[in-house]
């Protein structure tokens, strides 16, 4: 008897040794291949989803906006369909950065411009002189050569305008920008839900601190460590979503229409944020919010590319509480109430939402840009940002852009 165990366990061991060194070879070689082929021996920071270490490590709490880039970071950025990677580095203060070293005493011929949002701000897809915030401050550089022109991109990924209300009144501020844009209107969509209404703060869906996560169970924590898994994993969500029909966009528990409180929260906290903005000495741009898809009534789902019909998976499991004519609602609703606060509130306005193209050139996916989508927003933040910076005596921003 005793041996008859002794043998079946050598034979559990001897098969979980071989099970174990089966992928081990496979991860090895999927781990050498893909660095052969210039993707990288280590899993790219795109890979990876929210509640994997890699990703935690770049930031960190914050007691109110829930997290914010940890400060002196260097790390790989990237998107599933760049094919080369970024390198994205943060500040002493955990902003996204170029050269420049920013403390708290502003030079006398120096000039800031402040960026608030969200990833399409941040957009860690794209080193920072090729994102729209860091192509718009060379362009100023060029424009105004006896000014030191600092950029303060200030965007963090998964932000809504609540979020961005304490990052510009307590991170932003206190670096005294002489102008702040403000690019808002996606995330806010996130957190409408049809069972409630929506609060300003948006604690009704933000139960716990922003950015944390139930961690998963031991196993996946594992297998998230594994190159082969994740990429066969990443591989077939972009089946699903290659193969998704549009009606998974349409259901009974969508809002088929955005919520007038939902709306009003939005415009609530945008001129909440052009106020702080004001009330620290700055000059204020705002700008519509430019997606993928044309979001004009029955333009949606016409003629789409590759790219537009994939994406719609993406709006399906971001936008839990709307159908695909709510997401589009919302977002002509949201750029609406922009334009209309930018007119009142008399701020510089810039179109973007009907001056990027909706076309595959200027995005990576669903909202976020392209190299050349970011060029192509430089280009129209310009003339309005040059304008409010260089009439040093005007008292209201007037330029518009459309």
């Amino acid at each position: 008897m005793r041996t008859l165990r002794k043998k079946l366990s050598f034979y559990v061991l001897g098969s979980l040794v071989t099970v174990a060194g089966f992928f081990a070879i496979i991860e090895l070689s999927t781990r050498i291949v893909s660095g052969v082929r210039g993707d990288g021996f280590a899993l790219a920071l795109h890979e990876l989803d929210a509640t994997d270490a890699a990703i935690n490590d770049i930031y960190q709490f914050h007691p109110f906006t829930g997290f914010t880039f940890k400060p002196n970071q260097e790390f790989p950025g990237g998107h599933p369909r760049q094919k080369e990677l970024a390198l994205i580095r943060t500040d002493a203060h955990g902003f996204l950065t170029g050269p420049e070293r920013l403390t708290l005493q502003k030079g006398e011929d120096e000039i800031r411009i402040a960026m608030i949002g969200a990833s399409t701000t941040a957009n860690i897809w794209l080193n920072f002189e090729e994102n729209w915030p860091g192509r718009l401050g060379e362009k100023i550089r060029h424009a105004l050569p006896a000014k030191n022109v600092t950029v303060i991109n200030a965007g963090v990924p998964g932000f809504n305008s609540a979020q961005s209300i304490g990052n510009l009144a307590l991170r932003v501020m206190p670096f005294k920008p002489d102008l702040v844009i403000v690019y808002h209107g996606y995330n806010d969509l996130k957190v409408v839900r049809p069972e409630f209404e929506a609060k300003p703060d948006y604690s009704n869906v933000h139960t716990r601190p922003y950015g944390q996560y139930e961690r998963p169970n031991w196993i996946i924590r594992l297998l998230n460590t594994s190159m082969s898994y994740v990429r066969a994993r990443n591989a077939y969500r972009e089946y699903k979503k290659a193969t998704t029909n549009i009606d998974v966009l349409t259901s009974e528990i969508r809002l088929d229409r955005m919520p007038t409180s939902a709306e009003a929260v939005f415009e609530h906290n945008i001129r909440m944020l052009v106020a702080c903005a004001r009330a620290g000495g700055a000059r204020v741009v705002l700008s519509s919010f430019a997606t993928l898809h044309d979001i004009s009534p029955g333009k949606g789902t016409e003629s789409l590319s590759t790219m537009q019909h994939e994406e719609l998976y993406s709006l399906a499991r971001f936008m839990p509480g709307l159908s695909l004519d709510g997401v589009f609602d919302g977002i002509s609703r949201y750029n609406l109430r922009l334009r209309e606060i930018s007119k009142e509130q008399n701020t510089g306005w810039v179109d973007n939402a009907n001056l990027i193209a909706h076309e595959d050139e200027n995005f990576v996916d669903r909202v976020h840009f392209s190299k050349v989508g970011a060029e192509r927003m430089a280009e129209n933040f310009f003339p309005v940002v040059l304008e409010l910076l260089v009439d040093a005596d005007a008292s209201h921003e007037k330029p518009t852009v459309d």
